[in-house]
């Protein structure tokens, strides 16, 4: 305990509490086990408290602040439409729904944006969720930091529907129909929609058992256009309705990542606040000359000696004895 009135250095504090890892393993409480001399209950108490995950900073549900709260919720949402995003972009790949096969040739490119934005969203969402169940911020602010990309390939699904949406979809599908679809491309659209060719079975069809110049099935523009009108709309509807609540979570995220503790900022004394040998030779020149001048200016007492009340050493007790001899 240091005197008040030297004037230390300040890195002589209290105010950077001790680590976690040394807080959870508080052994120094009365009954710990430091009375056993063979250390089996230190041991067994040191297991118990790493079993509850203390060594992982996994701490109880609650102990958990508001915003490590709202931080969990705005990961669960990137989950969630991260992860249906995902699923509807497998089913589509696989052609497991009706209609899939025409999503899968005429928006081919808007598929492959769907896929990798749904990548980016769910690797961001488990980014989170890992760093907010083990109070991480460095891989927080890795998931802050991935939000962005999350969120331009939002944006750019839903600008690249919605622009194949709102201009000229009929001659977009006309060119498309022409120059880009393959035979078998058009084959799988004329089998889903049940048409042939494009305005009639003889404009560029391709022949199959149901497809042939006088077959009774009408051409595929009219069926074609219906179904990738309500199909864009969906698409770019539901992502752009997906940005509002996107950006919430930015914004959550950037102001609930560092407070997912209550610990300021690592829980490590910072470098200016750490003791050095240099510090301590100071401290000790101080309070050396500090205690000297405060025993100098100490008033000091006549030594003085107390009388025995033994018997042996008492003087009278000498002179009686003589004089018992003499008799």
């Amino acid at each position: 305990m240091l005197i008040p009135s030297i004037q230390t250095t300040e890195k002589f504090t209290n105010k950077w509490p001790r680590p976690q890892s040394l807080k959870s393993l508080d052994i120094a409480r009365p009954g710990a086990g430091w009375r056993n001399r063979k250390g089996a209950s230190i041991i067994r108490e040191t297991r118990s408290q790493l079993e509850e995950n203390y060594s992982l900073g996994i701490d109880k549900i609650d102990r958990w602040t508001r915003f490590k709260w709202c931080l969990m919720i705005s990961v669960a949402t990137v989950l969630c439409y991260g992860s249906a995003a995902m699923i509807c972009a497998i089913l589509t790949w696989f052609r497991t729904w009706n209609h899939a096969d025409v999503m899968y040739v005429s928006d081919n490119d808007i598929l492959i944006l769907i896929t990798l934005g749904a990548c980016i969203l769910m690797l961001t969402g488990l980014l989170g969720l890992t760093g907010t169940l083990l109070n991480s911020r460095p891989i927080l602010a890795t998931y802050t930091l991935l939000l962005w990309p999350a969120l331009i390939s939002v944006l750019a699904v839903g600008y690249t529907s919605y622009k194949r949406y709102a201009y000229s979809l009929d001659h977009k599908l006309n060119f498309s129909w022409s120059q880009y679809y393959t035979p078998l491309g058009r084959l799988m659209i004329q089998s889903s929609l049940r048409c042939c060719g494009y305005y009639d079975p003889l404009h560029e069809a391709t022949i199959s058992n149901k497809c042939y110049p006088r077959t009774p099935l009408p051409g595929c523009k009219g069926k074609l256009y219906r179904f990738e009108r309500g199909n864009l709309s969906l698409i770019w509807s539901t992502t752009f309705s997906i940005v509002p609540l996107h950006l919430i979570n930015i914004l959550v995220a950037l102001l609930c990542s560092n407070h997912v503790t209550r610990v300021f900022g690592k829980g490590i004394t910072p470098k200016q606040y750490r003791l050095c040998d240099k510090d301590f030779k100071a401290d000790v020149e101080k309070i050396s000359v500090a205690m000297e001048r405060m025993q100098a200016e100490r008033v000091s007492r006549p030594a003085y000696s107390r009388a025995s009340s033994s018997l042996v050493f008492r003087e009278d007790r000498e002179e009686r004895f003589s004089l018992l001899g003499n008799r």
